[in-house]
């Protein structure tokens, strides 16, 4: 594992580069794009987080405003600009953006493996025939437990 220090931490080794994107919009009924750059969540994105929510006021426009930058990372738009100038259509693909340069809806390469409460009709119906195989015993402690008399290895799909 690297291992990193408050030198580093204070050079600012940890903040993200801006990143481009090219956002895709409706201009006057029309497909249309811009092309910006989002900087990744920093402490100025938290802070406006909890400056909506102390203020009691939507965050969106905050996050928004701590995101959009230039490439050298200087922030191109206040909250207010963003609550005056954003349509809801603009607002949404910006923040489509920003969720995709965070990994906010992050993914894993590797396959999940089915939720096991989550059974298909077959998978039901072999659980059933199982369970009938299966009986109840007492614990030295006492308590019942269950016994199955076939082994299940792995879940049939």
């Amino acid at each position: 594992m690297k291992k990193i220090d408050i030198a580093q931490i204070k050079a600012g080794a940890l903040i993200s580069k801006p990143q481009p994107v090219t956002v895709p919009i409706k201009f006057n009924g029309e497909d249309a794009e811009f092309s910006t750059f989002i900087k990744p969540y920093s402490y100025a994105t938290t802070v406006a987080k909890l400056r909506a929510f102390g203020e009691q006021k939507e965050a969106l426009a905050g996050i928004l405003a701590a995101s959009i930058c230039d490439e050298e990372g200087n922030l191109q738009f206040t909250e207010d600009e963003v609550r005056k100038n954003f349509s809801h259509d603009l607002a949404e693909a910006i923040w489509n953006q920003v969720v995709n340069v965070n990994a906010l809806g992050k993914t894993s390469t590797s396959q999940k493996k089915p939720n096991s409460s989550v059974k298909s009709p077959s998978q039901r119906e072999k659980a059933s025939k199982k369970s009938k195989n299966s009986r109840s015993q007492k614990s030295k402690s006492g308590q019942s437990t269950s016994e199955n008399t076939e082994a299940l290895t792995s879940v049939e799909e």
